[in-house]
C-alpha cells in the first residue's frame, strides 16, 4: 500500500509550569578536586566533530579537565580552551561524556553553567546523545545550550545569544531544529545561569535561569520522534573553538580571549512517575564471583550483565538480522533469536559494553551458551575488546566445534577462555561480550543462557523452558498476487507493499535529493525530487526490511510511470538476495521506447528477465525499486508495479489534474535582494528552501550604506584562497520568463581593491552564465571609485555560453565568486525584470519627452515650470551632472556634447515640489 507517513514536529511554544511531582533522583555536584570517573570520561581524540561539518580547531586534552575553585567560592567542572600546537592542532580545550555511564530519559535536568566571553570563535555547549537508534542523527541529539553563533556574532550580543536545539532522522535524512534566542538586555552568559531542559514522552522545552516562556519548545510526539521516545541519552560537556558553529574555520581569525575557561557548579536530575522515565547509572565494578551471566535467566546466577540499553545493549550489526517471533526459550522467557536479511551478504549481533566489562576473573575459566540451528551456513562467534581487538571461534557445517550439532534441537556448548585470549583478546576491557556473525544468509540461530564460569562443569539450570525444542515457525515474504504495487494508489492492485517507516521506508540516500512539488500520476502522493547538487550525485530506494520473494514475477515486468525535463542520464535499481544488484539505464538520446524528456508522465515496463539476467535475485528483494544519477534538476516517479505479464491492470485513480503546477515566475520584476517598492514578488530566503551561502570564510564589512533600503550583501574575506557568496534555491527554480530579459544589481568596488571575480547564475545541472569582472576591464561602465553602479545585464549574455545555462532549473540565482582574497564584494539591489529598468527605485514621478532622441550635442526636457534641481545619471547609475535653478521657457536645454555613448536618465524637481523622469540615447 502506498502509504507515507511523514513526521512534522509541532514548533508551538507555550508556557510550561515546572511540575511539583519532580523527585531528584541524580546529581553531579563536581566537588573534590578530581573527575568522578563512574560518571565521565574525558575526550583525548579528534573525531567526527572535528573533521566533519562541524569543522572544529581544537585536539581535546584530559589536561584541559580540571575540578576545582570556581573563583566565586564554590566548586565546578573546569573546561579550558587555550592556544596549545598539539598534534597538528593550533588549539586544545576539554570535553568529558557520560557515555556508557550515565544516561537518562524524560525529566526536568538542570544545569548552572558559566560561559568564558565567546568573541570571537568559541563554541561551548551542554548537550546529550541517545544511546541506541545507530549513528548520528538516527540517535538523537539534545542540544541544551550551545553559545558562540555566527548570529550572534552578527548582532554583537554574543553575551546573551544562545541556543537550544534538536537533531534527529526523519525517513532516512538528516532532520533538525534550532534557532537562535537572544536573551533580554542585561542578561549575560559570562556569569553563572540556569538553563533547565524539561522532558516528557510528548514534548521538549528548554527554559533560562526563571524565565516562564521557553527559549526552545518542540512537540515530540509524532511517529518519526522515536529517537526522544525510545531511550535514554548520555551527557556531554565541551568547549569546541571554531567550526561551522560561529562560521570561523581559519585559526587565525579566533579572537576569544585565551585561555579560556567553561564552569559547570552542577547537573541535576529530576524526574516524576507519570512521565514513566529512566534513570541508568552504570556500575564500574568488575564481577568478582565464580559465575557472571551474560544474557541468562537462571535464578541461580546472582550477578548479571545487565541489557540496560545504555551502556550495555544488543547490537545488531547495520540491520543485517531479524528477529524470529515467538521462538522457544532455552531458559526463562527471553531468548536470542534471529534470522539473517536474506537480501544482505553478511550478518552480525554483539551484546555490547560501551565503558567495557572487566572479565580478568574468568580468565581459566568457561564461556558456556546454549545454541540452536537448522541452518548449514558458516558462521563464527567470539569476543571484542574495547581496543578492537577480536577473538572469533568458527563453526563451520560438518566441522563444528565443542560437540555442537545442527538438528534445530537446543545444545549447552563450552569454550575454555583461554581458547579466545590466545588470539590477543584484552579480558580487562571487554566491548563485545558476546558476538556472532558470518558471510552469507543464515536462516535460524538461536541463543541463550549465556555466562562465564570457573567451573568446567555447566551450571545446573532449573528455569529451563519446558517446550525449548519446538520447532522454530520462521518468517515467510513470499508474494504470489498476480500485481504487486511498490509505489502505487491504484484500487485494482490489492495487494501492496507498506511502507510505514516500520518495515517499509522511502530513504533518500546521502541527502542527496530535495522534494520538489509536481502533479502526481496517480491519487494524491508521489515521488518527485531535485538533487541537491553538492555530492555530485543523487538516489534514493524503496527499502524492504523483509526482502519479499519476488520469483513469482520471474516472467512478469517491473512497471512505473516517470517524467522529468532533465538531459542528465539517471538509472533504475534493483536490490536482491545475497547484495545482488540489476540496473535499467536512461540514456539520454538512448531513452527507453516510449520515453521523452518533456516535463510529462510516461509509462515504462521493464521485463524482470532483463533483470535477472544481469545475475539479480529476486528470491529476497530488499530494495524493489530504486533510483540514482549524477546530478538532476527534476526527476519524479508514480504507480510502481511488479506485474506477472506483460497486461497491466486498469487503473481508475489516474490524475485528471493537468500536467505540473507551474512553479515559473510570470511577473515582469522578481527580487532577489532587494526593497524596491515597485518590486512585488520576491525569492524567500527562509533557510528552508532559500538560502545565502557565505563560502569559504567571508565576513560582513558593518561600515558599509546600502544602495537602497536598509540591507545590503557586503562581505570580505581575511585570508588568501577563493571566496564568495551565493543566494541559492534548494528546489530548481523557473526563471525562463526572464530569458529575453535582464539581470540587475547594484555594484561598488572599492578603490584599493584589485581583485578580480565573476558574478554568475547557476542551473541545477551545472549550466551557468557568468560576468567577468577584473581591474581596468570590468564590464557596463562599472568603474572602482568606491561608488555604486546600477547595471542591467542581457540574459542573452549570460545563456549563450560554454556550460549553457538553463532558466527553467536555476539553482544559484545570484553568486559571486573569486579564485583569490576579496577586499570587498559589496552588492544591492539585485532583481529580474523583462524590460531594461532604470537605475531609480520606484521613483513617483511624471514621465516627460525628450528631443531629440537619440542626441548628438544637446537634448530638450519637455517640461512646462521652472525647476529647482535637476540631475543625471548614466546607465550604471553613476550622477554625471546636477544643476539648479533652471528657467524652463518651452523646455530645458541640456549640452551633452563630448559624452560617451549610452543611455542616461534624468531626475528633476520642480519649484513647486513636482517630480519629472526621463531617459535620452546620446549618440555622438
Amino acid at each position: 500500500m502506498k502509504k507515507i507517513y511523514l513526521f512534522f514536529f509541532g514548533l508551538l511554544v507555550s508556557m510550561a509550569a515546572m511540575n511539583a511531582q519532580y523527585q531528584l533522583v541524580w546529581e553531579e555536584n563536581f566537588d573534590g578536586t578530581q573527575l568522578n570517573t563512574d560518571y565521565w570520561t574525558t575526550e583525548n581524540n579528534v573525531g567526527i566533530w572535528n573533521t566533519g561539518a562541524n569543522q572544529e580547531l581544537q585536539h581535546y586534552k584530559s589536561e584541559n579537565v580540571e575540578v576545582g575553585p570556581d573563583g566565586e567560592g564554590g566548586n565546578a567542572l573546569i573546561l579550558t580552551a587555550k592556544y596549545e600546537s598539539y598534534n597538528g592542532y593550533q588549539f586544545t580545550s576539554g570535553k568529558i561524556k557520560s557515555e556508557g555511564k550515565v544516561a537518562a530519559k524524560y525529566g526536568k535536568i538542570e544545569a548552572r553553567i558559566k560561559l568564558p566571553q565567546l568573541a570571537d570563535g568559541l563554541w561551548p555547549a551542554f548537550w546529550m546523545l541517545g544511546t541506541q537508534g545507530g549513528t548520528w542523527p538516527a540517535n538523537g541529539e539534545i542540544d541544551i545550550v550551545e553559545g558562540g553563533h555566527a548570529e550572534g556574532i552578527a548582532a554583537g550580543t554574543q553575551e546573551r545569544t544562545f541556543n537550544g536545539a534538536l537533531h534527529w532522522e526523519n525517513g532516512g535524512n538528516y532532520a533538525g531544529y534550532g534557532p537562535q534566542y537572544t536573551a533580554a538586555e542585561g542578561a549575560n552568559l559570562y556569569e553563572y545561569n540556569t538553563f533547565t531542559l524539561q522532558w516528557s514522552p510528548t514534548r521538549i522545552e528548554m527554559y533560562f535561569n526563571e524565565d516562564t516562556n521557553p527559549y526552545f519548545a518542540m512537540d515530540i510526539d509524532g511517529e518519526d520522534a522515536e529517537e526522544f521516545r525510545d531511550w535514554p541519552h548520555f551527557f556531554i560537556l565541551n568547549l569546541a573553538v571554531g567550526g561551522s558553529f560561529s562560521g570561523i574555520t581559519d585559526p587565525n581569525a579566533i579572537s576569544a580571549p585565551m585561555p579560556a575557561k567553561m564552569y559547570v557548579d552542577y547537573i541535576r536530575v529530576y524526574q516524576q512517575e507519570a512521565d514513566g522515565g529512566q534513570m541508568v547509572v552504570t556500575p564500574p565494578a568488575a564481577p568478582q564471583t565464580d559465575v557472571y551471566g551474560i544474557f541468562t535467566e537462571n535464578s541461580d546466577i546472582a550477578e548479571k550483565f545487565v541489557i540496560d540499553d545504555v551502556g550495555n545493549s544488543l547490537q545488531i550489526w547495520e540491520g543485517t538480522m531479524d528477529a524470529i517471533d515467538g521462538a522457544p526459550s532455552y531458559d526463562g522467557a527471553e531468548v536470542i533469536a534471529l534470522y539473517s536479511n536474506p537480501a544482505a551478504s553478511w550478518f552480525g549481533f554483539g551484546l555490547n559494553s560501551s565503558a567495557g566489562v572487566d572479565l580478568s576473573h574468568y580468565a581459566n575459566g568457561y564461556l558456556y551458551f546454549n545454541m540452536r540451528t537448522s541452518s548449514d551456513q558458516d558462521f563464527w562467534l567470539g569476543m571484542r575488546d574495547t581496543s578492537q581487538d577480536e577473538a572469533k571461534i568458527n563453526f563451520n557445517a560438518g566441522t563444528d566445534p565443542y560437540g555442537f550439532a545442527r538438528n534445530d534441537q537446543w545444545h549447552t556448548v563450552s569454550i575454555p577462555v583461554s581458547d579466545l585470549t590466545a588470539q590477543g583478546l584484552d579480558l580487562s576491557s571487554v566491548g563485545n561480550v558476546f558476538m556472532l556473525g558470518g558471510e552469507g544468509v543464515l536462516s535460524d540461530i538461536l541463543i541463550d543462557d549465556v555466562y562465564f564460569s570457573l567451573s568446567e562443569t555447566p551450571l545446573i539450570n532449573n528455569d529451563l523452558n519446558a517446550d525449548r525444542n519446538n520447532p522454530v515457525q520462521l518468517p515467510e515474504y513470499i508474494v504470489e498476487a498476480d500485481f504487486y504495487g511498490i509505489f502505487t494508489e491504484n484500487p485494482n492492485v490489492p495487494e501492496q507493499f507498506l511502507i510505514d517507516d516500520a518495515d517499509g521506508h522511502i530513504f533518500i540516500w546521502d541527502n542527496t535529493l530535495t522534494a520538489t512539488a509536481t502533479a502526481p500520476y496517480d491519487g494524491d502522493e508521489f515521488l518527485s525530487f531535485s538533487s541537491t547538487g553538492s555530492a555530485g550525485w543523487w538516489g534514493f530506494g524503496i527499502h524492504d526490511d523483509n526482502s519479499h520473494d519476488l520469483t513469482h514475477f520471474a516472467d512478469g515486468y517491473l512497471s512505473f510511470s516517470v517524467k522529468t525535463a532533465s538531459q542528465q542520464d539517471f538509472k533504475i535499481e534493483i536490490h536482491g538476495a545475497g547484495g545482488s544488484v540489476a540496473l535499467f539505464h536512461f540514456m539520454n538520446g538512448q531513452d527507453p521506447e516510449g520515453f521523452a524528456r518533456d516535463g510529462e508522465w510516461h509509462r515504462v515496463s521493464v521485463p524482470v528477465s532483463e533483470l535477472t539476467s544481469q545475475g539479480l535475485d529476486i528470491s529476497a528483494v530488499g530494495i524493489p525499486f530504486a533510483a540514482s544519477g549524477g546530478t538532476i534538476s527534476n526527476i519524479a516517479f508514480d504507480d510502481v508495479i511488479y506485474t506477472v505479464g506483460a497486461e497491466q491492470p486498469e487503473n481508475p485513480n489516474l490524475n485528471s489534474g493537468g500536467s505540473n503546477p507551474d512553479t515559473g515566475i510570470t511577473v515582469d520584476q522578481y527580487g532577489i535582494f532587494t526593497e524596491r517598492t515597485d518590486v512585488t514578488e520576491h525569492f524567500a530566503i527562509d533557510r528552508e528552501n532559500g538560502f545565502l551561502h557565505i563560502w569559504n570564510n567571508l565576513t560582513e564589512m558593518s561600515t558599509q550604506t546600502p544602495y537602497e533600503g536598509e540591507e545590503l550583501l557586503a562581505f570580505e574575506s581575511s585570508e588568501d584562497g577563493w571566496s564568495g557568496f551565493g543566494i541559492f534555491s534548494e528546489t530548481p527554480l523557473d526563471l525562463s520568463h526572464f530569458q529575453g530579459g535582464f539581470l540587475n544589481f547594484s555594484i561598488k568596488i572599492p578603490e584599493s581593491s584589485n581583485d578580480s571575480f565573476t558574478v554568475l547564475v547557476e542551473d541545477k545541472e551545472g549550466g551557468k552564465g557568468e560576468l567577468f569582472f577584473a581591474p581596468g576591464t570590468d564590464p557596463y561602465g562599472v568603474q572602482r571609485n568606491g561608488e555604486w553602479h546600477f547595471i542591467s545585464v542581457p540574459m542573452a549574455a549570460l545563456l549563450n555560453q560554454t556550460a549553457a545555462l538553463d532558466l527553467s532549473i536555476v539553482g544559484n540565482v545570484f553568486a559571486v565568486s573569486s579564485g583569490s582574497r576579496s577586499h570587498g564584494f559589496i552588492f544591492d539591489d539585485v532583481f529580474y525584470s523583462v524590460t531594461e529598468p532604470t537605475f531609480l527605485n520606484g521613483v513617483s514621478a511624471e514621465r516627460v519627452s525628450v528631443s531629440p532622441n537619440p542626441a548628438t550635442t544637446f537634448f530638450v526636457l519637455d517640461i512646462p515650470e521652472e525647476l529647482e534641481v535637476i540631475e543625471i545619471f548614466n546607465l550604471s547609475g553613476q550622477k554625471i551632472q546636477s544643476s539648479k535653478t533652471l528657467k524652463s521657457v518651452g523646455g530645458v536645454r541640456i549640452n551633452c556634447s563630448g559624452w560617451p555613448k549610452g543611455w542616461y536618465f534624468m531626475i528633476a524637481k520642480s519649484v513647486s515640489g513636482k517630480d519629472y523622469v526621463s531617459r535620452v540615447y546620446v549618440k555622438p
